[in-house]
């Protein structure tokens, strides 16, 4: 625990580090002090016995060789006026105690209690030799010595602690003066990265390091909250651009659609081949506004959050063919040879979103190449798919293989020919795979190619057991009633472009759309291709139209944003009830969400976005009514219609 708390505190480690240190230096000392006393000490002890020796050494050795021992105790007589002497004792040539000599009133001391001083007894023979004739201990007592060595030793201690103390305070007081102002910055600076910019910096007055410190920290904590006013104005500033891009889109493809229809329709019916060729023209004109809007609103609602994946297990090889049924014929009407890989594995991806993605890579390589090949290959790799867009076009310099991710940002196309795009095709390409969280990389060779790879996550086998388990179908529903016809009423409430009465082998379409130019130059345009068509600009007169007779529609082709409270798949479904039928539907829209067209789908209505070009328009209305008299309405089993 002490250990964690030393870890991960800069004040605790400082503040133990230094009374450590500060310890051992006063410690140290004192113990180093205290060991030379007592040494000094009992050096002097042993000295002084070694001096008492000598003074009664020659008395004591005449009276041992007279063998006289009230003559050995009278030499030994001068000893008791040494301070510390207890005893002294003479000894013989084999250890025999020949005399003993206490200091009056004092006890006997212990070996481990006494120093000791031990001196042999020599004297000179007749022969003139020396001869050894005993020996002689002197003893002192060291208990008074002892005594004042422990108080030395006591008072020292008191002072050293006293001292130690102090110091201790001290350095805990210095380094907390400095610690702690580092530990409030590091709390502020951990609050600043979480977010908190109200966080009080601390020590913001001092003039030392740590104040300098702290006054850089609160212009960095002042720099936080400039960038989050900066970043929630930019997020503004992105969410006002997506909304007014969403509606400045649907509100120019109004009129888009509406020249559309009209140049086709003064194209098919041209007195001249030069009004035919204007009309093309135009139409071309109206065709790069519509890819140019398509592109920006897609780019707007990527920048605004409004794309979102569904992720679901799919087989990456129907993705392949998908991808070739739409490009391998483009790619092969240039001259280029086109080939997917034949490779089946389950990928956890958004199948839209993922289409789009890789669609815009291979359009992309289709308009850089002129000569060669568009190639898709793909490899596994640990738990992903790498999918390759290969091509043999004009290849990317390395100093712009980041710049071809900006807007408008193109390779070879100084005059801007529509004919090879605007330059927001990577861009949407950089978008989705930030929404599909499929990192997407490059890589190019000037003149021979260029390399484009999306990193798919291959689907855990539980998810493909999963997603290939078989889903119960539900208990059909019984068929609702068809509503009673409402009465007649008059034709003056219709918007009609065109009310001739149905002949043999004409074709009924109901037309709704709240612009009145869309309305009319689609009725205009289909009235031109040979069928009957009844136009209505609200939900009231195009139910009307139908309740009072005055058509019974083969097709309804609605615009969805009809009112602020009406759209187009609640008229179609109106319709159906009204007639107890469900006739085939086209629903048209310059926005449009997932949502609505997840609705459309499961209603069976085919959604195309607005503007809807008129060949595509003619192609629909023709599919959907080659088989006409329809089959009675079944809401129960909804009719699944790709997106146009």
């Amino acid at each position: 625990m002490f250990l964690k708390i030393f870890s991960r505190s800069l004040v605790a480690r400082t503040t133990a580090s230094a009374v450590v240190l500060v310890s051992v230096l006063v410690a140290v000392p004192m113990v180093v002090l205290i060991q030379a006393d007592v040494r000094n000490t009992r050096a002097e002890l042993a000295i002084r016995a070694e001096m008492a020796t000598r003074i009664v050494l020659d008395d004591v050795t005449n009276a041992l060789w007279d063998l006289d021992p009230e003559e050995a105790m009278t030499a030994l007589g001068p000893l008791r006026s040494i301070d510390s002497f207890a005893e002294a004792v003479i000894l013989g040539t084999h250890g025999e105690r020949f005399a003993t000599f206490r200091k009056p009133g004092a006890a006997s001391v212990g070996e481990g209690a006494a120093t000791v001083a031990t001196v042999p007894l020599i004297r000179q023979d007749r022969a003139g030799g020396s001869r050894s004739i005993g020996t002689l201990l002197v003893r002192l007592d060291t208990g008074p010595t002892d005594a004042a060595i422990r108080h030395h030793v006591l008072l020292l201690g008191g002072i050293g602690a006293v001292t130690l103390l102090l110091v201790v305070l001290g350095v805990i007081w210095a380094t907390r003066g400095m610690t702690l102002p580092i530990a409030g910055m590091t709390r502020a600076m951990a609050d600043l990265a979480a977010g908190d910019v109200t966080v009080t910096v601390p020590v913001r007055h001092r003039d030392d390091e740590i104040g300098r410190m702290a006054k850089a920290l609160d212009t960095f904590r002042q720099n936080a909250i400039d960038l989050r006013v900066a970043k929630e104005r930019a997020e503004q500033a992105v969410a006002s651009k997506a909304k007014f891009m969403a509606a400045a889109s649907h509100d120019l493809r109004q009129p888009a659609q509406s020249l559309l229809m009209l140049t086709a329709m003064l194209r098919a019916t041209a007195p001249n081949p030069k009004v035919a060729d204007s009309a093309r023209k135009i139409e071309q004109v109206v065709m790069t506004l519509k890819q140019l809007l398509d592109e920006l609103l897609e780019v707007s609602r990527l920048d605004a959050g409004g794309v979102t994946a569904n992720k679901a297990v799919h087989e990456v090889a129907d993705l392949f063919e998908a991808l070739d049924s739409q490009y391998g014929p483009v790619a092969r009407s240039k001259g280029l040879a086109f080939s997917v890989p034949q490779y089946r594995a389950p990928v956890l991806t958004d199948r839209v979103l993922l289409l789009r993605l890789l669609g815009n890579l291979i359009d992309n390589a289709i308009r850089y190449t002129a000569s060669g090949q568009v190639q898709v290959a793909c490899l596994e790799s640990g738990g992903s798919l790498i999918v390759e867009v290969r091509d043999t076009g004009i290849g990317i310099p390395e100093d712009r293989l980041d710049a071809i991710w900006e807007e408008f940002h193109q390779i070879g196309n100084p005059e801007r020919n529509r004919d090879n795009g605007i330059g927001l095709g990577l861009s949407i390409v950089r978008r989705l795979a930030g929404v599909l969280d499929h990192p997407v990389k490059v890589r190019s060779t000037p003149g021979k190619g260029s390399v484009f790879s999306v990193t798919v996550p291959l689907a855990p086998v539980e998810q493909v057991i999963e997603a290939a388990a078989p889903i119960p179908a539900p208990a059909p529903a019984p068929a609702p009633v068809p509503a009673p016809m409402m009465a007649s009423l008059p034709a003056a409430g219709l918007a009609t472009l065109a009310d001739a009465p149905a002949k043999s082998g004409e074709i009924a379409i109901l037309v709704i759309d709240d612009d009145q130019f869309v309305l009319s130059a689609i009725s205009m345009f289909l009235n031109t291709a040979g069928h009957r068509v009844v136009g209505a600009s609200s939900v009231a007169e195009g139910l009307r139209a139908v309740e009072g007779g005055d058509i019974r529609p083969d097709a309804v082709i609605a615009d969805y944003h009809l009112s602020a409270t009406e759209n187009g798949l609640d008229f179609i479904e109106s319709v159906w009830r009204r007639l107890g039928l469900r006739i085939p539907a086209v629903l048209i829209s310059g926005r449009l969400d997932g949502a609505v067209s997840a609705r459309a789908a499961e209603m069976g209505v085919i959604v195309a976005a607005k503007p809807i070009m008129p060949d595509l328009l003619s192609a629909l209305v023709e599919q959907m009514t080659a088989a006409r008299p329809v089959a009675a309405l079944d809401t129960a089993a909804p009719h699944k219609t790709p997106t146009i």
